[in-house]
Formats: C-alpha cells, structure tokens, sequence
C-alpha cells in the first residue's frame, strides 16, 4: 500500500460513517445540492485537483437522465478496444477520484467508464427526486443507453457496491459480471452502533478542529491529513453537500438467487461497518455463481489497502469470464 495512502484508510471509513445520518433524517422531496454557492466552489476546487491524481480521461460526458445530469468519464485502452469495459460505481461522498489508486491497474487491460453519482457529491447535478431503488436503478440503465454500453463489467465499492447490486436486480442483461468491493446493505445491514458513531461527526455546527478529530477517532486514525488532494475533497464533500438519497434496503436473498452471471465479492475482515462473516454466509446461501472472500485484515477501504491484490483479482476473474 502506497504510504500517502496510509492515512486514507480510516478516513474513507469515516466518509461513509457521516453519510448515514443524513439519510436517516433528510426530506424525501428534496434534491441532493450544495449548501451555498461558496461550498460548491470550495469543492469543485478541491475535485479537480484530486482529479489530477488520475491519467486524463479520454472523454468527459453528461449524460441527460430522467433524474437529472450524469457525468461520467471514458478512460480508453485503445489495445483492448474489443474486450468488454468496466464499469466503477464510487463508495459516498468520493466520486471518481476514489479510484485513483486502482484505476492504473484495471486501465492496463480493459477500457474504463467512472460515474459519479447521482444526488451525492461529484459532477453529476440531480434535478429529480430519487425515491426508491427501482429510481436508483433507472438512472443508471439511462446512463448506459446513453452511452450505448450494451455489455459491461460492474464494479462498486461500499455503496456504490449497493448501488451495483441494485442495478443488476432490476436490469440484469447488461451485466456480464458483478464485482461487490465491501458492500453495504446487500448482505447484510450496518452494525446498529455504527449509527451511533455517526451522530456526533456528522453535526455541521462543530468547529473544524473538533470534527477532524472525531472523525480520525471513528476512522482510526491519529490524524486526518488535509493536505491530501483526496482527503480535502472528501472533507469539503461532507461538509458543503446535503443528500438527498432514499436509505437503502437490504437486497433481499430470493432477488440475488436469481442473478446468473458470475459474483465477485471481497470483504473486509476488520470492516466496522458490518459483520463480514455474516456477510460472507448470506452471500454463499443467496448467490449461485459466486467468488467470495474475506481480507482477513482488511478495512472498509479494501480498494485502497490491498490496490494490487484486489485490481490482479478483478481483472482474472473478468479474463475467466470472457475467455
């Protein structure tokens, strides 16, 4: 693991640990918006220069949906034009440059498409409610239309692991395989005090200082280094962009039994977001054609901790797929 790195680990535990409480008590009617203009600015700042952690996409585009404006980047392998794309769904409040760290690996054998998504932080701008999973899944299928992608390899962290699943159990041709990288709410739901954790750093009124240091305490962290161009991006995220996301449901065991296509699943053994292990035995009773496995000293970060492991596991699990 690369020792800039380091550091982001707990903190991108703590991202996701601030970003329940929102869901708990948000308005169902509103859109996902920057608080002020002068938020938005800080973090649009702080995205393009955590974008500059990764090679310079081929193609920017926005994809018009019924649920608002998409924005997803096309990062070209021009020697494998012809080998099936991957498709990376980013984990709450990171965006695509959480894949900084990954998108190398994966790039050097297959043509990559990243999404940000829709009513969370990131370049997409949402102009719809999105009040159920079958709305979460739609935009997505438009995105795909939109960008005439027929066949794809989904690949989702944390949330954006939810956001995966929920996507193949509503439009399941597409999807040639589905890789879940520490999922939430597919498995199995958060540990109930998880919920309580996120209360007091979630609470915008707080002094900076005392939020960090909360945050670093949740993450495990000595600190939080806010001169990383990821770490700022996250931090302006949590801080400046309300959500307005429906809370997920647990995808139920009979709606994963019926998915064909092969499962990648990794999970982290010291994940403090759920019980992996149980994670790890509902995914064996529910899922037919299934790779699981459990990092036994890894995080809720897994893509950032075990970079090369997870993107070399992806990427023959995809060859096997395909050949």
């Amino acid at each position: 693991m690369k020792k800039r790195y380091k550091f982001l680990i707990g903190f991108l535990i703590i991202f996701t640990v601030i970003s329940i409480l929102p869901f708990l008590f948000q308005d169902s009617d509103q859109l996902g918006k920057f608080r002020t203009v002068e938020g938005e600015d800080k973090y649009k700042e702080a995205y393009a220069n955590a974008m500059k952690l990764l090679p310079e996409p081929n193609r920017t585009l926005d994809i018009e949906t019924d649920y608002g404006v998409v924005r997803v980047y096309e990062f070209i392998n021009s020697s494998n034009k012809l080998e099936i794309p991957i498709v990376l769904l980013p984990g709450r409040t990171s965006g695509t440059p959480m894949w900084a760290e990954n998108l190398g690996e994966l790039l050097s054998q297959r043509t990559i498409y990243t999404i940000d998504i829709l009513g969370d932080a990131g370049m997409s701008v949402q102009n719809k409610p999105i009040e159920n999973a079958y709305d979460q899944a739609l935009w997505l299928e438009q995105v795909f239309k939109g960008i005439e992608l027929s066949q794809l390899h989904l690949i989702g962290h944390s949330f954006g692991g939810w956001n995966a699943a929920n996507y193949t159990v509503h439009y399941p041709d597409r999807v040639i395989s589905l890789s879940l990288l520490e999922p939430v709410f597919v498995f199995t739901g958060l540990r109930w005090d998880f919920y309580i954790k996120s209360i007091p750093a979630s609470l915008p009124f707080l002094p900076d200082s005392m939020r960090e240091k909360m945050l670093a305490d949740i993450g495990g962290t000595a600190e939080v280094d806010m001169n990383d161009p990821l770490a700022r991006m996250i931090a302006e995220a949590t801080e400046h962009y309300a959500v307005a996301l429906p809370l997920p449901k647990v995808i139920g065991a009979e709606q994963l039994s019926k998915l064909n296509m092969p499962i990648y699943v990794a999970l982290g053994g010291k994940s403090v977001l759920h019980d992996s292990q149980k994670a790890y035995d509902n995914a064996l009773q529910s899922v037919k054609n299934l790779e699981v496995k459990i990092w036994e000293d890894g995080t809720h970060s897994l893509p950032m901790e075990y970079t090369e492991e997870i993107s070399q596991e992806l990427l023959q699990f995809m060859r096997n797929i395909d050949d």
